[in-house]
């Protein structure tokens, strides 16, 4: 058993490494900081942005695949690239890949699920909602795709074409409920879906609300999609099509309605801009987005319409992206200034009156065309966050994938007999690494209360790697024991 002298100096050491069990970002109100474009960091390489309150470790994750004659990429903001446990990610149809170690698990069946999306229950789980109505399952254990519907409108034909959005839709948090817009030559069906008995429940029809859109858009409507609840259902109409001086048939700006009659409740914007739904601090659904007081970032009710000014700032005047696809820690949005005049940074914004923020660095972008913006995306637990970036190569065409998160590095123990002879880094997690200048003898992991839950015979190494992931989430104390003396660390497996 751990003795209580040892207990009482885990206790102090829990509070030096108190922000690793965070693994966010200091909170600060926001802080326009400029900084110089650093090189380009190689493949599977960091920098480490030190200019922010709490360092950020940018790694980069990608590179050109000559074979597919692309810079592999995520989406979008608003379209998840992680699985719900962040064990995958993905990029488009096209491949899915480990999220330890960067590299492919395999190809995706490309443009039989495609588009796809995450399921946000089920970490193996992939939907491809087709745009010819088919809804298919794929699942990364088995390599398998399955079929499971067709949409048709409610007199059975078949839609010209059947969009998730188009392109800024998502299935709700619990995989029940999910918004598709039908095109029927000028008129656009709203389409209400429930993905646990793949069945349309809902079809609403606005007459003419396609218009002489394209193919792929409507004239009338930008996106349709269901929020995290699924109570709701946001409809955004095209700002550059209709106005409150000129509705579509009575239609502007950004309207909810009931998603189980698609009953109209409320419009809670004149003008709808980049945005995205989101849980408030206080566990209110919201729409988040950048359009009121000029350099403002602004949520919205769902159910009052009420608008509460979360952030404001001249860096936010020009164009960004929002996203709360981190849907296991609601009460944040993440933003993007493209803009790398006004700092260029990704920042956390906490929904509430508070003005408080998290930099997660800056995305180094020139953000010369669509293709080159950050899009930043935050995974399921907002612990990291997904970016592009061509760190100011503007050649078109040129852009690499970026994860940042809060660089933890490596703490040294305290003490005088121990200073600066030991260095303990914590990865992803998983695995904590020790590097010490003596032969380790043997290593010890306790709980909080003393009992002893894993041993390691080292053979007097001095650099060692641990496989932690059998531990449960939680703070634990490690006895690092040497010929003649031993050392204590707490440490934490998040």
């Amino acid at each position: 058993m751990l003795n209580s002298k040892l207990f009482r100096i885990s206790l102090v050491n829990f509070i030096v490494v108190y922000a690793l069990w965070a693994q966010f970002p200091q909170d600060v109100p926001y802080q326009s900081i400029h900084t110089r474009v650093p090189p380009l960091p190689p493949l599977y390489g960091s920098y480490i942005d030190t200019t922010l309150p709490s360092p950020i470790r940018i790694t980069r994750i990608t590179d050109y695949v000559p074979d597919w004659d692309w810079y592999p990429h995520h989406e979008y903001s608003k379209i998840q690239p992680w699985n719900i446990n962040r064990t995958y990610y993905k990029f488009y149809s096209v491949a899915v890949y480990d999220a330890e170690t960067y590299t492919m698990l395999r190809e995706l069946p490309g443009s039989e699920i495609y588009p796809s999306y995450w399921s946000n229950t089920d970490p193996d789980l992939i939907y491809g909602f087709k745009e010819n109505g088919d809804i298919k399952t794929y699942r990364i254990s088995t390599d398998s795709v399955i079929f499971h519907d067709h949409i048709t409108d409610s007199a059975g034909n078949d839609y010209e074409v059947v969009k998730l959005g188009p392109g800024e839709g998502n299935i709700d948090k619990y995989d029940r409920y999910v918004a598709f817009v039908g095109k029927r030559g000028q008129d656009l069906d709203v389409i209400i879906y429930d993905l646990s008995t793949f069945t349309t429940v809902f079809i609403k029809t606005f007459s003419g609300a396609w218009g002489n859109g394209s193919y792929n858009f409507p004239e009338y409507i930008d996106w349709v999609s269901v929020s995290q609840s699924g109570d709701y259902v946001g409809i955004m109409w095209d700002h550059n099509s209709t106005s409150s001086e000129n509705p579509f048939n009575g239609h502007y700006g950004v309207e909810i309605y009931d998603r189980s009659d698609m009953s109209f409740k409320r419009r809670i914007a004149e003008y709808g801009n980049h945005g995205d739904f989101c849980y408030s601090a206080d566990g209110n659904e919201v729409f988040v987005q950048f359009w009121g007081p000029s350099g403002s970032i602004n949520m919205y009710s769902l159910e009052t319409g009420e608008r509460t000014v979360i952030s404001s700032h001249p860096d936010f005047v020009g164009e960004g992206h929002i996203s709360c696809r981190n849907i296991l820690r609601p009460g944040w949005a993440y933003v993007s200034q493209d803009d790398s005049s006004r700092s260029g940074q990704i920042v956390a914004v906490k929904l509430d009156t508070s003005g408080l923020c998290e930099l997660f660095g800056h995305h180094f972008s020139s953000s010369a065309n669509y293709l080159k913006s950050p899009m930043p995306v935050p995974s399921p637990d907002g612990k990291m966050i997904m970016f592009k970036s061509d760190f100011w190569d503007t050649t078109e065409d040129v852009v690499y994938e970026f994860v940042a998160t809060l660089d933890t590095g490596g703490t040294y123990v305290k003490g005088e007999k121990s200073r600066g002879f030991l260095k303990v880094f914590f990865i992803r997690g998983n695995y904590v690494v020790i590097k010490s200048r003596h032969s380790i003898k043997d290593i010890s992991i306790f709980s909080l209360n003393g009992a002893v839950l894993k041993r390691y015979k080292i053979d007097s190494r001095k650099d060692v790697r641990l496989n932690v992931r059998s531990l449960p989430r939680g703070l634990y104390v490690m006895k690092i024991s040497y010929k003649d003396r031993h050392v204590l660390k707490p440490f934490i497996r998040y």
